[in-house]
Formats: structure tokens, sequence, C-alpha cells
């Protein structure tokens, strides 16, 4: 079985829509996967449902609904998300201490239990890649913990060769494994695109597995086609389903 951590440079780069992309990609070579996002946060309302329960559930998380759509097994909302807020700073206040924290056991838990039924798992991140989970431990402690390689999402936009060289930097640092990282495209009026490319090409150590352009409703559409060089991630998923 494999699992694999879908990182971002910043919240708000693509990460659900690149994982939209690798989960299409994935079948359409009948490899079997689930999908996963452990804390899902940020919706059109700035409040918590429950905040004093163990779990924290709301079952409206567009990220969570994309992943599900995503997918041509039905998957519960319940199965593929461990706490699911509808406020969008939930991680700061599990990182201060200032709610019931988030349990790293249950991350562990649910992420075994996909992987015994589906045998591969998507693990989507939320926000960047140092974002607490609660005052233990960042999302790159539980990567490293579970032997997770990473592919890295990058939003093309002003800044983002800073902020992909330094995430990169910070997961081998870690020692994870960088598998590739995927180009989205989030500001359409970017001037030197392809020079921007090219760049990042240079500096991140590790290959350029697709770049997804500005498209209205990504969301809606079949997205493998633009995951032009797959080999590296494919190579990594070697169980076809049955």
């Amino acid at each position: 079985m494999a699992s694999l951590f879908i990182a971002g440079t910043d919240t708000g780069v693509g990460k659900t829509i690149v994982t939209r992309a690798l989960l299409q990609l994935l079948a359409q070579h009948n490899i079997s996967v689930a999908p996963y996002k452990p804390i899902a946060c940020g919706t059109d309302d700035d409040h918590l449902i429950d905040p004093n329960s163990d779990d924290y559930i709301c079952e409206n998380n567009k990220d969570v609904l994309i992943l599900q759509s995503s997918c041509a097994k039905l998957f519960a909302y319940q199965e593929i998300t461990s706490y699911s807020f509808n406020s969008f700073s939930m991680p700061i206040f599990s990182a201060l201490g200032e709610i019931n924290g988030i349990n790293i056991d249950k991350l562990y838990d649910d992420l075994y239990n996909l992987e015994q039924f589906h045998r591969n798992v998507l693990v989507e991140g939320t926000h960047g890649w140092l974002t607490p989970i609660n005052k233990e431990y960042n999302f790159e402690d539980w990567v490293k913990s579970t032997n997770m390689p990473v592919v890295l999402v990058v939003g093309i936009k002003e800044g983002c060769v800073n902020h992909a060289q330094l995430t990169a930097q910070a997961i081998r640092q870690k020692g994870v494994n960088l598998i590739g990282w995927v180009a989205n495209r989030i500001n359409p009026g970017l001037r030197y695109y392809p020079k921007l490319i090219e760049l990042l090409d240079q500096k991140i150590d590790a290959p350029l597995l697709g770049e997804i352009p500005y498209i209205r409703h990504p969301a809606k559409q079949m997205l493998t086609k633009y995951i032009q060089n797959p080999q590296p991630l494919l190579q990594y998923f070697d169980k076809p389903c049955n």
C-alpha cells in the first residue's frame, strides 16, 4: 500500500484541485485510491459547530465535497476527514490550546483504516507545510512519522519562487521525500508566467509533474491532461486495483 501527502506553499494555492487531478489520474491508470483531508477548515461561516465536543464535524466543507465528487467510489463525508471546522483559523486556536485539542491518534487511526480498505490514499494538507495540528505537532511532524512522500503544490503568483523554495527546503530538511511538484496558475494576469515556471523548475530539486492553467470551475472538470509528467507519481503507486 502507498499513501502520498499533498502539501502547498500557502493556503489557497490549489491543493484540492491538484488532489482532484491526481485522483482522476490514478483512477485512469486503474489504481485504487481514497482521498483524505485530515483537518478541513474554512467555509462561508466563521464559527465553530459544537466547539466543546471531541470531534468537530460540519459536513459542508467545500474541499471535502470536491474530494468526494472526484472519485467514482462513494465515500462518506466523515470517512475522508477527521476534523471539519467552519472556522478558517482553527489550527491557530488548536496550537494555542484554546479549544479541545486535535487528537493526533485519530489522524493515525483514520489514515490506517483508509489504507486497509483502499490500499492507497491521497492525503491533502491544510494551509501550508508547517501548519500546526495541536500544541505538540505540526503537519510536517505527522507526515514524517507516517513515511509519506510529498507532492508540492505551487500556486503561481507573485512571491511564489520564494514560497516554493522555502517549502521545498523545509520538506527536504525534515527528511521527507519530495517526489514532485505541480504548478497551479491562480493569477491569470500574471506576466512572465513561462519564465516563472522555468525558474521554479531550476530551483526545486524535484520533477515538475504538471501545470494546471487558470480555468473556470476546475472542481467540475477532468484534469488529468494537465499532469503531463505522471511517471514519478505512477512509479510510487505500483498496486493496480483488482
